[in-house]
């Protein structure tokens, strides 16, 4: 999957797109960054393609790292196997409270 994700980003978006939004110019950049890594379900080595592909296209290091933290720890389906061992409001608390980490990190 990660090469696939890599393959299309490096040959279908432009690199403005990159500079643009995952800069460190940008101030939405980290919080964009997470909002974009919960959808997308990865292990750590999938997701160094992507990650490469994003810092070959000019996003900054650090919101490339915050998506990978955010892809492994934060994806919907890890949610779902989560909510069946933890209460829904203890996972909504894990959410904000990784949102809120990966957020000020940068």
């Amino acid at each position: 999957m990660g090469v696939g994700v890599g393959a299309f980003l490096h040959g279908y978006i432009p690199q403005e797109f990159f500079m643009k939004y995952m800069s460190d110019n940008n101030l939405f950049a980290t919080p964009l960054a997470v909002i974009a890594g919960i959808p997308l379900y990865a292990d750590a080595t999938t997701i160094i393609p992507i990650a490469q592909v994003l810092i070959q296209k000019g996003a900054a290091i650090g919101t490339v790292l915050i998506f990978m933290m955010a892809v492994v720890g934060l994806s919907l389906p890890e949610m779902i196997i989560l909510s069946r061992v933890m209460k829904k409001e203890l996972i909504i608390r894990y959410v904000i409270f990784m949102f809120i980490t990966f957020t000020i990190v940068q």
